[in-house]
């Protein structure tokens, strides 16, 4: 009682059940939030590259348009300023796209523009902020067109350029959280920006694995020297609507949740499949079917094989492939194949006994066979039983993976003494003919899968004719499993005159009592 009461508070503490729920409920909600932080960020961050080369190539064009007009008006015929330049330049001016004025440049000072004619006091430039290409940059540079004007402009040759001040509206309207700036790509003169723009590092880039609420990009033209630097703010999960944010949590806490009951309830299946196991294999709860092993040719009982059987406390049929695996896993491997033999030796004892030819065949694994102990507990109980060693057949399962000559050193103890060895589900596993020549093999178990091909066009019915030959050279016995129809039966035996068979066609697993007497 004391202990049921212990075993049920403790699903009620951090390290029972419903503590690994709730633990499990919160790490889902947080990974669902990182989740989705994550998918918000690559949107944002698409959308954010998505602007930035807007940007970009929007002012590629207008640098474009800037570099034409500087070409086609040092290209112009004539004196600077004169009445026919000046309607040169006016014609050039209305041509060019993204260009509000084209002047010239005299002594450093500009002299005419196509929009203000001649100058009558020429309007000097100051230094140029950047020198690049031989071009020269001036940002809102005030005064040359009036105290209260203040223009981009660029000149070479003779020749400056004016920006229109609408040149960058069309990508000028950034979207919400976003800024942009617009500059040489050492960020020592910049063209424009747009947007939220303070704080913004120029030349900043994120990391592809930075998922954080600010997003940065930078990209750089191959034709200019000008790049755009861009920031999106508040990239966050967290800023999306409050329900949005909610509403994954929870659906998050409810998924880990469901993960943890699920892992818990196999955990606990597990837990306690494992403890039955174990009470079976101390007291009466495994058990024993022998399935007859017959020639082909007269159909002569010759022996069985003994498979192991468990039914649960409350009645559930585990198979063999589920319940010896999870011994093995937990150790429980040797000690389960000790029991085994027994009840196997313990039942066909009397059969042993009055028939000298009639053999019975176990199931081992090589760790079984490796271990010393096991060898001797299943040659005492042999001789205690009064039972010949070459009557007891040790089938090894062919995916035994153990070295072959630790392997073949215990075999060969055991056959010293009489016992004989098979090799089971031969074709499915590691085998090679090295483990048939190595190991003190007597006979092969052809595996029921290639049986089942004989007669069908399946590829797979081409080996058994390579297996029979093989055995053959080997000068081992075949022993055909699933044999389930006289059209196989007919053509192993027309394949292996000899050939031993066991299957439905020559008679199913029963109990010890229920075998047939031939």
């Amino acid at each position: 009682m004391r202990q049921a009461v212990r075993s049920r508070l403790g699903t009620f503490v951090p390290g029972g059940g419903i503590g690994r729920i709730v633990c499990a409920a919160a790490l889902g909600a947080v990974v669902t939030l990182v989740a989705a932080q994550v998918v918000v960020a690559q949107r944002d961050g698409r959308a954010l590259d998505a602007y930035a080369e807007l940007v970009l190539e929007h002012a590629e064009l207008v640098a474009s348009a800037s570099v034409k007009a500087l070409d086609r008006a040092a290209a112009l015929p004539g004196t600077a300023c004169t009445p026919e330049d000046l309607a040169n330049l006016r014609r050039l001016a209305i041509q060019s796209h993204y260009v509000r004025d084209i002047g010239r440049v005299v002594e450093g000072a500009v002299g005419c523009s196509a929009s203000w004619g001649v100058f009558a006091a020429p309007s000097p430039l100051p230094p140029p902020d950047r020198r690049v290409r031989g071009f020269a940059l001036w940002h809102a540079l005030p005064g040359v067109f009036g105290a209260d004007i203040a223009a981009d402009m660029v000149a070479r040759d003779g020749a400056v350029v004016t920006t229109s001040p609408i040149a960058f509206d069309r990508v000028s309207r950034a979207p919400a959280g976003m800024g942009v700036v617009v500059s040489t790509r050492d960020g020592k003169h910049l063209f424009q920006r747009f947007g939220d723009t303070q704080g913004l590092t120029i030349g900043e880039a994120a990391s592809a694995l930075d998922v954080g609420a600010t997003r940065l990009a930078w990209r750089c033209s191959t034709g200019f020297d000008i790049c755009v630097s861009a920031r999106k703010s508040g990239s966050s999960v967290l800023v999306e609507p409050w329900w949005f944010s909610l509403s994954l949590a929870v659906l998050g806490a409810l998924a880990g949740a469901g993960i943890a009951l699920v892992a818990n309830d196999y955990r606990e299946r597990r837990r306690s499949l494992l403890a039955q196991l174990r009470r079976a294999i101390d007291g009466q709860g495994l058990s024993m079917v022998y399935q007859p092993i017959r020639s082909l040719s007269d159909r002569q009982l010759l022996g069985v094989e003994a498979l192991a059987r468990w039914r649960t406390e409350d009645g559930r049929e585990i198979p063999p492939d589920r319940f010896v695996p999870l011994a093995e896993r937990d150790g429980l491997g040797t000690r389960m194949a000790k029991r085994l033999v027994s009840i196997a030796l313990g039942e066909m004892a009397e059969r042993l006994r009055g028939n000298a030819a009639f053999y019975l065949s176990i199931n081992l694994t090589s760790q079984d066979l490796l271990d010393a102990g096991f060898r001797r507990y299943v040659h005492h109980e042999v001789r205690r039983l009064g039972l010949c060693p070459d009557q007891i057949v040790l089938e090894l399962t062919e995916r035994a993976t153990a070295d072959h000559h630790d392997l073949a050193a215990c075999m060969l103890e055991l056959k010293s003494l009489g016992y004989r060895f098979y090799v089971d589900d031969f074709g499915t596993g590691y085998s090679n003919f090295a483990y048939l020549t190595e190991l003190p093999i007597t006979a092969i178990k052809m595996d029921r899968r290639f049986t089942r091909a004989i007669g069908t066009a399946s590829a797979v019915s081409q080996v058994v004719q390579s297996i029979a030959a093989m055995a053959a050279a080997l000068e081992l016995d075949l022993i055909v499993e699933g044999v389930e129809t006289e059209e196989q039966a007919s053509h192993m035996l027309s394949l292996v005159p000899d050939g031993i068979g066991q299957g439905w066609l020559l008679g199913r697993p029963v109990a010890s009592a229920s075998l047939p007497a031939h």
